[in-house]
């Protein structure tokens, strides 16, 4: 994408000179203003590419499905050559295929996400145990939903492009921290997360009541850190991870790691059922609604008793 005149008011690496002409490419300017502000020692580098999302067809033409074919190739290469990955795109579903390439390739994940007046940052779990108990959650397994297009029908408020001004700030910050102290901590970034308190209503947990395991030199670890700039509050709610979930779960990085592009295409050009299918989403939402329905029928009966 290109700055535009609402990015220097909330985001610290663009100046007004770089929206100028139509605004200069964001990964280039963003990649110049680290060498101006930490010096010559910072190797930064831009990369321009389209990262493809459920939902978003690109088989129009073999023109356009040849480029984000290649794009698709340059974002792997781009995650196997790192060692962490922050995750600041705007929409839910350009956030699925970095999710599932950082859980099958092992690399720590922090996720920043923004409302106009909230904001999330998370870290994904990437443990290979066999119980998803053990692993924590990803930023789709709080879904029961495969990601689709959700840029039709979004009304201002509902994009990260209207925030407060402090809002990214604060985000980015977080999730720096969040970042140092998992590297300070023997496990990186499968360190447990503390667990949720059982003297308070609240998500955020009492430092105190925790064990040396779930802290690093610089404190605790959260698995999320949710903040409200209406309240000016902050939450940090562990969420394990969901077995169907559409990003992250064994299934889809098992699917993935056996057929790869073709994979990602299936996922991102068919409709949402393929990622449910796949994942079992599919499978529990119709044992769900099994549940349910016998739920009803033996209340209906149970009325029915009542009324005899």
């Amino acid at each position: 994408g290109k700055v535009s005149y609402s990015n220097p008011a909330r985001q610290s690496l663009f100046t007004l000179a770089d929206c100028e002409n139509g605004g200069k490419d964001k990964a280039n300017a963003a990649a110049l203003a680290l060498q101006q502000i930490a010096g010559p020692a910072i190797q930064s580098s831009g990369v321009n590419l389209t990262i493809p999302m459920p939902g978003h067809d690109f088989t129009s033409t073999p023109d356009e499905e040849a480029t984000v074919q290649k794009d698709i190739e340059t974002l792997v290469n781009l995650v196997e050559q790192s060692d962490v990955i922050f995750l600041l795109t705007d929409t839910r579903e350009s956030r699925w295929l970095p999710a599932l390439l950082a859980r099958s390739y092992s690399k720590m994940l922090i996720n920043a996400a923004l409302g106009f007046d909230s904001w999330l940052v998370m870290r994904h779990g990437l443990s290979t145990c066999t119980s998803t108990k053990s692993r924590l959650g990803c930023y789709f397994c709080s879904d029961i939903v495969a990601p689709e297009n959700s840029m039709k029908d979004r009304t201002l408020d509902q994009q990260c492009t209207v925030t407060r001004p402090g809002l990214a700030n604060i985000a980015a910050s977080m999730a720096v921290e969040l970042m140092v102290s998992l590297l300070h901590h023997e496990d990186g970034v499968d360190a447990p997360a503390p667990a949720p308190s059982t003297t308070s209503t609240s998500y955020s947990p009492g430092i105190g009541a925790q064990n040396d395991n779930v802290s690093s030199p610089l404190g605790i670890m959260p698995h999320q850190i949710r903040g409200s700039l209406t309240s000016y509050t902050l939450m940090t709610p562990t969420i394990p991870a969901f077995q169907c979930c559409t990003a992250c779960s064994d299934a889809v990085v098992d699917a993935y790691k056996k057929d790869g592009y073709e994979f990602v295409k299936k996922a991102c050009c068919s409709d949402s059922t393929f990622l449910k299918d796949v994942s079992g989403l599919s499978a529990f939402q119709e044992e769900a609604a099994a549940k349910m329905e016998a739920f009803m029928e033996e209340e209906d009966d149970w009325d029915l008793e009542d009324e005899e």
